[in-house]
């Protein structure tokens, strides 16, 4: 968008910008000086994208002469890439960017940060996904490491935060209302001192963005709580995935209706195998087709015939392929949607229900003898990935309630299955794995649903680089790119992102454990100095309060442990106390019990049997007496203590290990937790 209209754009979204005119020629310039009627003017090549790194910036001009003369030779420097000159007042403050980027699917992210020349060397910005609040734009600001000079820093005057709040706000809206602005780059934003205003020095708008099409809901009921399952593409080769398929089905005891199709006819396990799927009786509600990628638009058709209520296609050659597959995949989510039937994948592993013993996957996972049915559900863009992590929970006795592969997301996306689990009385947590985001605003519905409904979500996002993306169009886009605003797609949806496949499996082995913990002060008692400076560093950098033992626990816990432990949070009750199991549930329960805490860590170091065996009984005893969520850590071989890990895992207690292993884990959980507000405060980035 040429720079005038940009700036006509934001003026009339009530954005304030430095006095300016615009000069088409060094003829006009002249006209120009005098139109702004200021002490002292910058001129700027106005058709140059980065005007400082190519000296088409002059500062300080004082007469109309002097203008027209440094027009004159910018002209002839740079020619007619120069046109238009902009002049402008030349004012002074702290220079600060505010932008927007906008992605196709997941929404427009809002850019707050350190502004000028150097932005992308300093790379100091917060972000948020637009539309924010007052509060939500004061909060991206306090979380800059240049806050301290917008609030005054060392004798230094403060700065006019109200009016930079302001801008920022005011930005976020004119990024809902105008859907079509791809890009928009204020760079650098003045903010004088308190009172005096900010206002847009310059400002790029990129337009063109496609709006992205409302995706419709989905009835989800029938697929995921099948009676009536078909499988197309069943055989007698137990190689062909649809035989695999078929005897998952029946071998972990699918307790619906099961019918097979083939061309073939005949049986498979016991069961006939229709000849076609409209064959089959009755409307299925659930069909899994693995049949070659150019038969499967057939079996969509007669899915929809018979008022399916959702297709599940197992079978690859679509998107993922190339232009081609795309085209093939685009026409069987035409079919799909104008029947009416739910489209999960194509390319899609599947989906498993261990509490109704559905097992409409072909993950090799299932191969283990018995699925575990519990309350956690895991969504993944990623088959292979997905099933290493329901099989490692289940391997640790952490039940079920879903294990959905999102395949190639056609139709239903990962969005649409959480929002159906929302609402799902088996789930009460749920960890994604993501690669990709299809619907931002669903997601973040979904997920603000989750959250209302007290059911944590986890998410790892993957996909961390860009590589050839051409970051430098603009200072905004340098500084966001697709996993940025999928971290920020989470952070609106109430997910907590977290770092590593291993934090998001020891999240949710925690999260299957009982009670969550109702807020986020933590104590932490350890048998190690070094252990206890660990968990300090790794659950402070996540948010999580250390709060100090008040006088009268302290003085109940000062009893209770040798004389020469100090007596603070986190807690090094020394060890020598790995041999008084008495005393040690004394002073859990004492923390528990004083109300100043809303979970307690325990983290052991190297302690062996017998006393390490009548330490895991004390420590589970007192966690079933306590109102607060008790979590267990014990870095040391396990050759030392196998009474004590076979007392834990009896009980029920999922046990980690190392020091910063744990408290990351526990963070993480805490922060799942949290208000809202609160975890805005404690997000950061830069």
């Amino acid at each position: 968008m040429p720079a005038a209209d940009a700036a006509r754009r934001l003026a009339t979204a009530g954005i304030p910008m430095v006095r300016a005119a615009w000069a088409e020629t060094v003829a006009d310039v002249r006209r120009a000086f005098h139109e702004i009627g200021a002490p002292h003017v910058v001129l700027k090549a106005g058709g140059l994208t980065h005007k400082t790194d190519e000296d088409g910036v002059e500062l300080g001009i004082a007469s109309a002469a002097q203008a027209t003369d440094a027009a004159a030779s910018m002209h002839e420097r740079l020619g007619d890439r120069a046109l238009p000159f902009v002049l402008q007042e030349q004012v002074t403050g702290i220079e600060m960017l505010v932008g927007i980027r906008r992605l196709p699917r997941l929404g427009a992210a809002l850019v707050v940060g350190t502004g000028g020349v150097l932005a992308e060397l300093h790379q100091d910005v917060a972000r948020a996904l637009a539309p924010i609040t007052t509060t939500q734009a004061l909060q991206m600001l306090r979380r800059l490491r240049v806050w301290p000079l917008l609030e005054g820093y060392r004798g230094s005057p403060p700065a006019d935060v109200v009016a930079l709040v302001d801008v920022i706000v005011h930005v976020s809206a004119l990024a809902e209302d105008h859907p079509e602005i791809a890009e928009l780059d204020c760079n650098p934003v003045m903010v004088g001192h308190r009172g005096t205003g900010a206002a847009v020095v310059d400002a790029r708008i990129v337009t063109g963005a496609a709006p992205s099409p409302k995706r419709p809901h989905r009835d989800l009921n029938r697929m995921l709580r099948p009676r009536h399952v078909v499988v197309v593409g069943v055989s007698d080769d137990e190689h062909k995935v649809g035989a695999r398929l078929f005897r998952y089905l029946v071998d972990h005891g699918f307790t619906g209706r099961l019918d097979a199709v083939h061309p073939a006819g005949g049986t498979v396990r016991g069961h006939a195998c229709h000849k076609r799927l409209s064959d089959v009786d009755g409307s299925p509600d659930l069909v899994c087709v693995s049949v070659p990628a150019n038969a499967v638009n057939d079996v969509a058709r007669e899915a929809a015939a018979l008022g399916a209520g959702g297709l599940l296609v197992h079978s690859s050659g679509f998107a993922e392929i190339g232009p081609d597959g795309r085209a093939a995949q685009r026409e069987l989510a035409r079919i799909c949607a104008e029947g009416g039937v739910p489209l999960a994948g194509p390319n899609n592993m599947g989906i498993v229900a261990p509490g109704s013993r559905l097992t409409a996957s072909i993950s090799g996972g299932l191969e283990m003898s018995e699925l575990l049915s519990g309350e956690i559900a895991l969504l993944t863009s990623s088959g292979a990935l997905g099933s290493c992590l329901a099989t490692r929970l289940i391997a640790s006795d952490v039940g079920l309630s879903y294990w959905i592969h999102t395949g190639n997301e056609a139709d239903i996306v990962m969005a649409d299955y959480l929002d159906w689990l929302a609402d799902d009385p088996a789930t009460t947590a749920a960890g994604l794995l993501i690669e990709n985001i299809e619907d931002g605003p669903r997601l973040v519905s979904a997920g603000q649903r989750m959250h209302a409904a007290g059911k944590r979500v986890f998410a790892y996002n993957m996909v961390r680089s860009e590589m050839g993306r051409a970051a430098a169009y603009s200072h905004t886009g340098a500084m966001v790119d697709d996993h940025d605003l999928r971290e920020d797609v989470l952070r609106a949806a109430g997910i907590v992102s977290v770092t590593s496949l291993r934090v998001l499996e020891d999240a949710l082995l925690l999260a299957s454990a009982g009670k969550p913990p109702r807020g986020t002060r933590l104590a932490v008692v350890t048998f190690s100095g070094g252990a206890a400076t660990i968990i300090a560093d790794e659950v402070q950098r996540h948010g999580i309060e250390l709060p100090e033992l008040s006088e009268a626990t302290r003085e109940e816990v000062r009893r209770l442990v040798p004389s020469f432990a100090a007596v603070r949070n986190p807690l090094d009750v020394s060890y020598q106390m790995l041999s008084d199991p008495e005393n040690m549930e004394a002073v859990l329960r004492a923390l528990a019990e004083s109300d100043e805490f809303d979970a307690l860590l325990v983290q052991f170091t190297t302690n062996a049997d017998p006393y390490a065996a009548d330490l895991a009984q004390a420590v589970i005893d007192v966690r079933h007496q306590i109102s607060v969520p008790l979590y267990v850590s014990r870095y040391g071989g396990a050759q030392l203590a196998p009474r004590a890990l076979e007392r834990y895992r009896a009980a029920g207690v999922q046990l980690l290990d190392a020091p910063d292993r744990a408290a990351e884990a526990v963070a993480v959980l805490m922060r799942a937790g949290a208000p809202m507000h609160e975890r805005e405060l404690a997000w950061t980035s830069t």
